[in-house]
């Protein structure tokens, strides 16, 4: 004979305080947890294999990253004679040269902040699908910046600080924000964006250090690939778009798993801690469980009415744990050399409802079994 429901629901608000006091301490374990698990899911946001198929990164063979990699001015002129390029309509090939550096950078009363600097042509906008304008208008020569949306966080500085019509101070010079990009929240969504010709300028540099390629097709991209990795008269290594971000997450792995490691520490931590919450509310019970056994009712149907009392207490804990983690979702913080956007999406909340779940089920079982096997005398005096 199962016990009713009314019972179990006459039990929560019988008990106020004790019940208050375990929905709080499961929504912040619950809250904690969506929160981990954001974060994390923000790291691999930010280290996805993204890009065009049919565009190609290249760089110096012998460079490590993009910063350390010279691409000089005869290699880019080989690379803009290619067929399997595309052209615009004035016949032009469709190639993004590019100058990284890292700098230091200098907003306001926020000095010497090291952040990374990309000089740039208006072609990247054709060539890089991942970049949208967001706000203003693009770099152009005169010392005129474009920051990524991130900037601001990767920076450590008030989002307002690099709004259009702001200054900052690089290598002693001063530039204008002129507008702000997006890069589908990729690393470059932590980057500074200025002309090329300032960037060549200001840091005394003859050649470049990357360039984006935009092949006719994915097949020809491909093939270019392969061509290019294996000529001799220009000393570049070529890779898929795709590849090359690929390689980022690789590069992000120590950070992917620590951020991980973290977030299951959190989750272990606040299981343990809110299971004892659970099992000391059922631990409590046991002379109770010992009565119910007096009026007839079997020990399956005791454990089955204690678990779900307990499992309806955690969801709704989890429900305002929930609510809460949510409301960081988007919430910009510094990550690595960049930064990175916060996401709470349904894995996120999924991994936090499966916390409230466990804490609700392994909570409540042992003190319920230990309760049931216990002989019904003994139930009765059982005073803890």
């Amino acid at each position: 004979m199962p016990i009713p429901l009314r019972y179990s629901v006459r039990n929560v608000f019988r008990r106020k305080m004790r019940t208050i006091l375990t929905v709080l301490a499961v929504a912040l374990v619950v809250g904690v947890s969506t929160f981990m698990a954001a974060y994390v899911r923000g790291v691999l946001n930010a280290a996805r294999n993204s890009g065009s198929p049919d565009n190609i990164v290249v760089m110096d063979r012998r460079a490590a990253s993009q910063v350390f990699s010279k691409i000089s001015q005869r290699d880019l002129a080989l690379l803009k004679s290619l067929p399997q390029l595309r052209r615009d309509a004035s016949g032009e090939a469709l190639i993004s040269a590019e100058a990284v550096h890292q700098s230091r950078v200098s907003v306001g009363e926020y000095k010497d902040r090291p952040g990374t600097i990309r000089g740039v042509s208006a072609r990247v906008f054709d060539v890089n699908g991942l970049l949208t304008l967001k706000e203003g208008t693009r770099p152009t020569t005169g010392r005129n910046i474009v920051v990524g949306e991130l900037a601001f966080a990767a920076l450590g500085v008030p989002a307002e600080a690099l709004a259009p019509g702001a200054e900052v101070q690089i290598e002693n010079e001063t530039w204008k924000v002129v507008g702000r990009f997006a890069a589908g929240g990729t690393a470059l969504d932590s980057e500074i964006l200025a002309d090329i010709a300032d960037v060549m300028a200001v840091y005394q540099r003859e050649s470049y250090s990357t360039a984006l390629l935009k092949a006719t097709s994915p097949a020809d991209a491909a093939v270019l690939v392969g061509a290019l990795n294996n000529r001799n008269d220009i000393q570049v290594k070529a890779m898929p778009e795709r590849e090359y971000y690929a390689g980022l997450a690789e590069g992000y792995e120590r950070i992917i798993f620590l951020a991980a490691g973290m977030a299951v520490i959190a989750a272990i931590g606040g299981l343990v801690s809110g299971m004892n919450t659970m099992y000391a509310a059922v631990l409590g019970r046991i002379r109770e469980i010992g009565t119910l056994k007096v009026l007839g009712y079997r020990s399956r149907a005791v454990v089955v009415s204690f678990v779900a009392e307990s499992l309806a207490m955690a969801l709704v804990g989890a429900l305002p744990g929930l609510w809460v983690a949510s409301l960081a979702d988007g919430l910009s913080t510094k990550f690595a050399t960049g930064a990175l956007r916060v996401v709470v999406d349904e894995w996120a909340l999924g991994i936090g409802l499966a916390v409230a779940v466990v804490i609700g089920v392994v909570g409540a079982l042992p003190p319920a079994l230990k309760g049931v096997r216990l002989g019904i005398t003994n139930a009765l005096k059982y005073h803890g």
